[in-house]
């Protein structure tokens, strides 16, 4: 995938009609109205900064959710268009990698709700995972992380329910606690520890079927 940045974001914002639809206190707003140059600078700034920093991120978790490299594509350049849109609420760098992330999850679950995601998906079940074994050139995921996991475990990851894979990646590969997970995929606590413990079991028992050492 072709690096986003800044002013892909921008482009991209236009181009979809966004102008449209922007509020008052938007950066396009103002790019719009005449203050253009001095307000929309910034915020394009901080979306390649935000690119850099937590790009990996939302692609991995986009991917763990949907096992299909194009629409993680989607939903990440979907996510940096919603992020510069809202650049002026997004002052707190501590606020900026948990509302992307939250933000990754709801645009993967209306994928997954909507007609066109079923329609695509009926009779092929594991059409992602079969995709996703095709090897590192297709799989993002594994491409982000291939220097931590190795391709059984990666492997056995795609393979977990959607609920657990996303847990296990929000946790292992981006190091958020249960309450983080929690925030960020709308359940409980406790939920996020019994998802975790459930597919530390599930992997456990696929990586022993295969041979390989947990």
């Amino acid at each position: 995938m072709k690096p986003l940045r800044g002013g892909d974001v921008v482009e991209s914002a236009g181009a979809a009609g966004g102008l449209g639809m922007v509020g008052t206190g938007d950066p396009l707003r103002a790019a719009e109205t005449g203050g253009g140059e001095t307000e929309a600078r910034p915020a394009e700034a901080a979306v390649e900064a935000w690119i850099q920093q937590h790009g990996e991120a939302v692609l991995r978790l986009a991917y763990a959710s949907l096992l299909n490299r194009a629409q993680a594509e989607d939903v990440f350049q979907e996510v940096f268009i919603r992020a510069y849109r809202h650049a002026d609420r997004l002052r707190d760098p501590d606020r900026v990698r948990p509302w992307l992330l939250q933000v990754t999850m709801n645009a993967c679950r209306d994928l997954r709700r909507s007609w066109w995601w079923r329609r695509t998906r009926e009779g092929s079940g594991l059409e992602g995972l079969a995709e996703a074994g095709e090897g590192p050139a297709a799989d993002p995921a594994a491409a982000a992380v291939r220097a931590d996991v190795s391709q059984a475990v990666a492997r056995a990851v795609r393979a977990l329910p959607d609920g657990f894979r996303e847990t296990v990646v929000l946790h292992y590969f981006e190091g958020l606690d249960a309450a983080e997970i929690a925030r960020i995929t709308g359940v409980r606590v406790g939920t996020v520890h019994s998802r975790l413990h459930r597919a530390r079991q599930l992997l456990r028992r696929q990586l022993e079927a295969w041979g390989v050492e947990p």
